[in-house]
């Protein structure tokens, strides 16, 4: 089918005000492509699979993308959108072009592609078909979808490496903060028999419940949203109650690792393993005296350009 693309250049800061005015019109699709806070969303720190292009945006412009059927009021509905922009006192630009439904559907893909870390290459879900696997190759299958953002690939690298030189057969593996679940699929390619993710975001939990079954001949995955460190969360401590794992993984940011150290450590196994990376050089310090604090022996320290990886059990 073909729709006419209207393209609206504006500040970050009101690029949600646009979205909601351009919903209160017929359209046929629209996209937002808002830069702005990337590297500070969780699921960024999940998993780089993307251009270094995409990294390199401009986070103070934002690009609405707005879809009109052929057959649509366009002339009024853009009246109105100009109207109600106009009278915020947003500035914007506005351009025009005919599309077909797959250009705009599909055309965020061309930013990923697959990427090596260690024994394991990450894949999208589009790119499986054609990609050569080596023998020795284990391949994790993603689907990043129109919500899923990039990553640090240094973070994410430094515990696949940990994981894949520390996951027995059979283990059992908690991944806390598991955006994409990439983590927890990885564990899992490695021989655990089980892993829970848990993500304070409700929409991490669902795409990586969606990710592992993109994994066939994996071991049991299941995802839950909550908040580890809140002891008013009254599901996740049903689920955690009396609960021990062979390894816990966490890649997410030094505030939550320092407290966290506290918590995992009732939810290990004795000598198990308690890799952690998401941690800026300097900020180590604080993350090693967290974890001998709280009992950790730390095993080995990992550094990836400005990232740390925490070996420790």
């Amino acid at each position: 089918m073909e729709y006419i693309e209207v393209t609206v250049t504006l500040p970050s800061l009101s690029a949600q005000t646009a979205v909601d005015i351009a919903e209160m019109t017929e359209i046929g699709g629209i996209y937002l492509e808002d830069y702005s806070d990337m590297m500070d969303c969780e699921l960024v720190k999940a998993i780089n699979l993307v251009d270094e292009d995409l990294l390199n945006k401009d986070r103070t412009t934002a690009v609405l993308h707005i879809y009109f059927e052929k057959d649509a009021n366009l002339k009024g509905s853009m009246e109105f959108i100009e109207g109600r922009l106009g009278a915020e006192g947003i500035e914007y630009t506005v351009s025009y072009a005919q599309v077909e439904d797959t250009d705009w559907l599909n055309g965020w893909k061309k930013y990923y592609h697959p990427l090596p870390f260690g024994p394991i290459t990450v894949v999208p879900a589009w790119q499986v078909e054609e990609y050569e696997k080596r023998e020795d190759e284990k391949l994790l299958v993603i689907d990043p979808g129109l919500a899923f953002g990039t990553g640090s690939h240094e973070t994410t690298a430094c515990c696949i490496e940990a994981l894949s030189q520390r996951v027995a057969e059979g283990d059992k593996v908690l991944d806390v903060g598991c955006g994409s679940g990439i983590l927890s699929i990885a564990s899992l390619l490695c021989g655990a028999k089980e892993a829970l993710g848990i993500d304070i975001d409700p929409a991490a939990a669902r795409v990586s419940v969606e990710n592992a079954a993109l994994n066939p001949d994996i071991g049991t995955f299941e995802a839950l949203a909550g908040n580890i460190l809140d002891d008013t969360d009254q599901v996740l401590a049903d689920k955690l109650r009396g609960q021990v794992y062979d390894l816990v993984v966490a890649n997410i940011v030094a505030d939550v690792i320092i407290p966290l150290s506290g918590k995992v450590r009732g939810l290990l196994k004795q000598g198990g393993w308690f890799i952690t990376s998401g941690i800026l050089a300097p900020r180590k310090e604080e993350v090693r005296a967290a974890l001998e604090k709280n009992g950790f022996e730390i095993i080995e320290e990992k550094q990836k350009k400005e990232w740390i990886c925490f070996v420790a059990r």
